[in-house]
């Protein structure tokens, strides 16, 4: 008989087929777009196998991710559009290269999709969500992207246009910068504090890790 843990093992096992933690010279788009404390707390203590994600997180990652795939699918068969393409552009930070990765959910007719499951569509794009287009823009050279949210709750569908921001890409170098040479030194980001926090597995040591910076000052 089938056991709630084996389905949970089959998330877990759609979510590590999908995920990998980046190598010391990659830095892969949604580490600069999300809390980069996160990232940097993923790549130190995440495991390729993911059991540092509990097992309703593995089902939500999961149930999103073979949406994505099926969309995808639909997408190419429909359109002819490409999907799940990796880019890469190189960049130096204090004399060493990080390749900077990203893989677009769907580019059609010069135009990049990106395909979001969420609980509730936003009055306006989520700002993580918002940045990782602006670097997919940097990374493709496009100028103009949709991020389509898909609510679990009720089935809506609403689409955003993003054009791409010269300025907000710029900001974006400077965050990329400021994360490569903390992975390069073994520094801790700064955290920041969002409503994401709740839903983050690392909240523990971030709060720890204030802790001792604040004895550090005093």
């Amino acid at each position: 008989m089938v056991s709630t843990s084996d389905i949970y093992n089959m998330f877990r096992r759609i979510v590590s087929e999908h995920y990998r933690i980046p190598s010391d010279n990659e830095i892969h788009v949604h580490e600069i777009v999300q809390c980069m404390r996160k990232s940097y707390y993923e790549r130190k203590y995440g495991s390729s196998d993911y059991n540092h994600l509990s097992d309703k997180k593995c089902v939500i990652l999961g149930l999103g991710l073979l949406t994505h795939e099926k969309l995808e699918e639909l997408f190419s068969q429909m359109f002819n559009a490409k999907c799940e393409k990796t880019y890469e552009r190189e960049v130096k930070v204090n004399g060493l290269t990080f390749k900077v990765i990203g893989t677009v959910d769907v580019i059609y007719d010069h135009t990049l999709i990106d395909l979001k499951t969420v609980n509730k569509i936003p009055d306006e794009p989520y700002d993580h969500h918002y940045l990782q287009l602006q670097m997919y823009m940097w990374l493709t050279g496009l100028h103009e992207a949709y991020i389509v949210y898909i609510c679990k709750r009720d089935g809506t569908v609403k689409i955003y246009q993003v054009i791409r921001s010269d300025k907000v890409i710029k900001q974006l170098m400077e965050r990329l910068h400021y994360y490569a040479t903390c992975v390069s030194s073994d520094i801790v980001p700064k955290a920041e504090h969002s409503y994401l926090c709740k839903y983050c597995e690392y909240s523990l040591e971030c709060n720890l890790s204030d802790i001792k910076e604040l004895k550090k000052r005093r």
